[in-house]
């Protein structure tokens, strides 16, 4: 019999210290992703995001309210960017698009699809 080595125990010790290095990055791979994972997301400003099928129920200069088809309301308060109060008609249902800041930034509006109205 020939060994490379000589010792049995050579090749033994070679292939444990490869199973313990992949076993550990593994180890470190999975810890650092649930690290990762515990980080909230950043909703800072900038976030834009839609309300579909409202219909707006108060209007003011700081805050608008919206009802959506489930009778649930929506308070947002307002920065400089909406429009004149006027501009909604409290009966016509409408898809709004938004965007989060310290107060709601209005980006546009547009009138629901048929299928989406309140009834």
């Amino acid at each position: 019999m020939s060994w490379s080595s000589g010792f049995v125990g050579d090749d033994l010790a070679t292939d444990m210290k490869k199973i313990l290095i992949i076993a550990v990055v593994f180890l470190f791979i999975v810890v650092l992703t649930n690290l990762a994972n515990r980080i909230p997301a950043d909703e800072g400003p900038g976030t834009s995001f839609s309300l579909k099928a409202q219909k707006v129920v108060a209007c003011s200069q700081n805050e608008i309210v919206l009802v959506d088809p489930h009778q649930k309301a929506t308070r947002l308060d307002k920065d400089g960017s909406w429009p004149d109060c006027g501009s909604f008609q409290a009966d016509q249902v409408q898809d709004f698009y938004l965007s989060r800041g310290e107060k709601t930034h209005f980006l546009g509006f547009e009138k629901s699809a048929w299928w989406r109205k309140i009834r």
